[in-house]
């Protein structure tokens, strides 16, 4: 039983790649912050990683988008507010992920997404680096 759960059904696995190795350290230009709709997410690509990308007014959220269950497109996911937090809804499975640090709201994901530091240089450049783990 436990191994037709793990292998067969991936219960339990994280799919959402570790990105500390696929990123040199260091801040990395993503995009201009005018560039991004606001309120909407939509994915950005950094290197080999595709990134869930969040602007709301001058703040934004970056999450990896391949969701941790069994890699959906987090950015083509629903924003809902669970107890009192805004998370992202996997459009896949229905998994949710808080954005303010990538944490699971709900399964059935059981990984964390990975999450990115943010900043915006004061020529209005959005750079982001994977959050320590």
């Amino acid at each position: 039983l436990g191994g037709h759960l793990a292998y067969r059904q991936a219960a339990g696995s994280n799919h959402a790649e570790s990105v500390a190795h696929l990123v040199p350290l260091g801040w990395h230009d993503l995009c201009e912050l005018k560039d991004l709709p606001e309120g909407r997410p939509v994915a950005r690509r950094l290197g080999y990683i595709d990134l869930f990308v969040l602007r709301i007014g001058e703040g934004v959220t970056v999450l990896a988008d391949h969701c941790s269950h069994l890699a959906g497109p987090l950015h083509q996911g629903q924003l809902v507010s669970n107890e009192g937090t805004v998370c992202v809804v996997c459009p896949w499975h229905g998994s949710a992920f808080r954005l303010s640090d990538g944490t699971v709201a709900h399964g059935p994901a059981t990984a964390p997404q990975p999450y990115f530091e943010t900043r915006i240089r004061r020529d209005g450049v959005l750079q982001v680096r994977p959050a320590p783990i």
